[in-house]
């Protein structure tokens, strides 16, 4: 999952945990340290990544089956970042 530490992120994150997935966030590497503890938490495999380098988003995806971005922002974050992540 592409950013856990939001409102949205969160909620997606709860929902995936409640239905037994296992669950991986890439967070920003200047993500508010109190919502990267709360991942923690819940039991949540935290990574922090680069979101602007396709290398650093690409070590973070490895071995995942599935991603969801919960990334919201202006241009960008919706056309340049979530261009890396795809």
């Amino acid at each position: 999952m592409a950013d856990g530490t939001g409102d949205l992120g969160g909620r997606i994150v709860k929902s995936l945990l409640h239905n037994g997935a296992h669950v991986r966030v890439i967070v920003r590497l200047d993500a508010d340290s109190a919502k990267v503890e709360r991942l923690y938490q819940l039991g949540v495999e935290v990574v922090h990544a680069d979101m602007t380098d396709v290398a650093s988003v690409t070590k973070a995806c490895i071995g995942v089956s599935c991603v969801v971005s919960a990334l919201q922002g202006l241009r960008d974050v919706t056309v340049n970042i979530q261009s890396v992540l795809l």
